[in-house]
């Protein structure tokens, strides 16, 4: 990466607190993870991401899905633009998959075909649920709506980056920005004093970012290792000789891959698998503090 932040300012490299993202007009291909929100809480800046995420969600459910408010659902979510200032996703020749007026329509008729959202559940006012839960919002969608809805806090952090490393002012330039108010339950705009290159800049912490995952395809393991293994040894479910290999003792051991393959779930029927096992959903969330990590920026060098 040539022409990225930290070479540009010359900052140590142990300066890794934060995404190093490329000055020019490049992308990374990297995404802001709700799962790494939620288990990075007692950062200061993350905590106010995590608490602004769900007062926006709860917004957004309540004042709009719920009633079916399309009139008015519509304007809200137009305010969803591509955050290009973060430089992440997808490569500038491929911003198709970034929020549009078009997707707005997509998130909003996603949320109201989702049981749970459509019905104002709690559980969908959490960002890592509804990116889990609800079909037709992927990663990228639900890490352009974080960059969005919390572009102010972002700001708030890149000044603090750029304070901490005595950034020269002749590289900052006051910015209009836009973000979630939610004290107001509105849009907002603000200005902010931001790095400038090109077009303005703003960084992100690098504990909440991740690769390309897919959750439900890894909920679904986790749901076969942790439950129907259990209900297949017990013949509480049916199966087939690929599903249990018996041991040299004697015991009998699931095959978690076939049991895998044979009932997974697609995204918009995991519903099914929260309402039948209540525990599971935090059972999750603790599984993926331990075992996805963070994007390794190693690799970003």
């Amino acid at each position: 990466m040539s022409h990225n932040f930290s070479r540009k300012f010359k900052l140590p490299n142990q300066a890794y607190e934060f995404l190093d993202i490329p000055t020019n007009e490049e992308d990374i291909l990297a995404f802001i993870d709700p799962f790494l929100i939620e288990k990075n809480k007692s950062d200061i800046f993350i905590k106010k991401v995590s608490q602004r995420l769900q007062e926006f969600l709860r917004e957004l459910n309540n004042s709009y899905i719920k009633i079916n408010d399309y009139k008015n659902g519509i304007p809200f979510l137009n305010h969803l633009h591509e955050p290009n200032e973060f430089h992440l996703g997808y490569s500038s020749s491929n911003k198709g998959k970034a929020i549009s007026k078009s997707k707005s329509e997509e998130i909003f008729y996603a949320l109201r075909g989702n049981r749970f959202a459509s019905q104002a559940f709690s559980i969908t006012n959490e960002a890592h649920n509804v990116l889990l839960l609800v079909k037709g919002i992927g990663q990228d969608i639900m890490s352009d709506i974080i960059s969005n809805v919390c572009r102010d806090i972002f700001s708030e952090f890149t000044v603090s980056i750029c304070t901490k490393y005595m950034i020269s002012n002749e590289y900052l330039k006051n910015v209009t920005i836009e973000y979630y108010n939610s004290k107001s339950k509105k849009w907002d705009t603000k200005k902010v004093k931001l790095p400038f290159i090109n077009s303005k800049i703003i960084l992100l912490p690098a504990d909440i970012l991740s690769g390309k995952r897919e959750y439900s395809s890894r909920y679904n393991w986790f749901i076969s290792k942790n439950y129907l293994s259990k209900e297949v040894l017990e013949n509480k479910r049916p199966s087939n000789s690929k599903m249990v290999t018996e041991m040299k003792d004697g015991t009998k051991k699931a095959i978690i891959k076939e049991i895998y393959n044979q009932y997974r779930k697609p995204k918009d029927e995991l519903i099914e698998f929260v309402l039948q096992y209540p525990n599971s959903l935090d059972e999750f969330m603790e599984y993926a503090k331990v075992h996805y990590p963070k994007l390794n920026l190693d690799n970003l060098k």
